[in-house]
């Protein structure tokens, strides 16, 4: 993951000993305690995703910026967490003679990730959010254990709490048709978001 960290960061003439410093600094909020789904193994999943939809981006680095970022600054008891993320991608980004224009598409991105919804036709905001949300077409073993890493990372939340705001949030995603922004998406995933979505709700309401 480092290296590809720095091949981006090269493609902006960022030098490698700088760039170094930042993913020191990425790779520690990532490998932090309590992290079993929002860690680098989502980011690199997220990058994967978004690699496939590069043709749909109008600014694909900025897009790579945010996915590296959105996460950042993650802790489940906080509503902020996509504020924080996007600030500290603005203090670390800047000095490092990324454009504001850049900065500013960066900051868009991330924060969208807070309600994965836009009504804005930007295709930017849409390869991030599908690719974000890649996850939930995964098959079905992959996405059980995406579901119990968030169960996981929600555990100071008791089992009928953390039942009820999750199945919330499913009904919420299932209720949304289609469910992803980019025809790409919607034709790779659509369905398996269903089934998917539609399987925890059960597993959810049996315990």
């Amino acid at each position: 993951m480092k290296s590809r960290w720095l091949v981006l960061t090269r493609d902006l003439g960022i030098e490698d000993d700088a760039a170094a410093n930042v993913w020191e600094r990425l790779a520690a909020a990532h490998g932090a305690d309590g992290r079993f789904y929002h860690n680098l193994t989502h980011i690199e999943y997220t990058l994967d995703v978004a690699e496939q939809l590069r043709e749909v981006a109008v600014d694909f680095t900025a897009v790579q910026l945010a996915i590296w970022f959105h996460d950042v600054v993650y802790d489940p008891r906080r509503s902020d967490n996509e504020a924080e993320s996007a600030a500290f991608a603005e203090r670390v980004l800047r000095p490092l003679g990324v454009p504001d224009e850049m900065l500013a598409k960066v900051r868009q991105l991330i924060l969208a990730t807070k309600t994965h919804e836009t009504a804005v036709a930007d295709l930017d905001v849409w390869v991030m959010l599908d690719a974000d949300l890649a996850i939930l077409s995964a098959p079905s073993e992959q996405y059980d254990a995406y579901a119990q890493a968030i169960r996981q990372e929600y555990s100071f939340v008791p089992d009928e709490a953390y039942g009820v705001g999750r199945t919330a949030v499913l009904q919420k995603f299932l209720a949304r048709s289609p469910f992803y922004f980019t025809e790409q998406m919607q034709e790779w995933g659509d369905t398996a978001v269903a089934a998917n979505l539609t399987r925890e709700l059960t597993q959810l309401g049996a315990n």
